[in-house]
């Protein structure tokens, strides 16, 4: 069976297979899904209604009811359906790659510090050649306080200070 849809350009009649509707109701409802999965205040930066958020908020509360879950995501996606779904898209693109690069940070920062403790005062160069902002004395200083404590409870301490301060060279970029 065939579904008739009205093209926008024309007065003709385009054609829409079953399978195609199918599709495009499944790629809505994960979009719906990817929206249950962020948190309240990253939702705050996507354009929805009231009823889209309200719905996703219950979302949040019936999170291990599966079937339940399952229905209302079914509900979310009819919500979605009514509306422009390419402005909410394109909103969730830009947080999620947000997302991505602030992770991308973090996993630099973290393969800088282990560098700076196994190599040393050589990593800290390497790390200034390309972090010229980056605070020289204090990199230093703390690699040779963390040399020098024995306790694994201080190493801790240090490599997490060396993992601060090298964001913080991030961050002044």
């Amino acid at each position: 069976m065939e579904n008739e849809i009205k093209s926008n350009d024309s007065d003709d009649l385009e054609t829409v297979s079953k399978s195609q509707l199918k599709r495009e109701s499944q790629k809505i409802q994960k979009l719906g899904k990817r929206l249950s999965a962020l948190p309240s205040k990253q939702l705050e930066e996507i354009p929805l209604d009231e009823p889209v958020k309200e719905a996703i908020e219950l979302a949040h509360k019936i999170q291990n009811k599966r079937s339940a879950l399952k229905r209302h995501y079914q509900y979310l996606a009819k919500l979605l359906r009514a509306r422009n779904t390419e402005a909410i898209s394109a909103a969730l693109e830009r947080l999620e790659q947000s997302n991505h690069r602030q992770i991308q940070r973090h996993h630099r920062a973290e393969n800088w510090r282990d560098e700076i403790i196994a190599r040393g005062i050589d990593a800290i160069e390497a790390y200034l050649k390309e972090q010229p902002n980056g605070d020289r004395q204090k990199l230093r200083q703390l690699w040779r306080n963390y040399s020098s404590v024995n306790t694994e409870e201080r190493k801790i301490h240090f490599a997490r200070l060396i993992y601060r301060e090298i964001l913080q060279g991030f961050d002044a970029e």
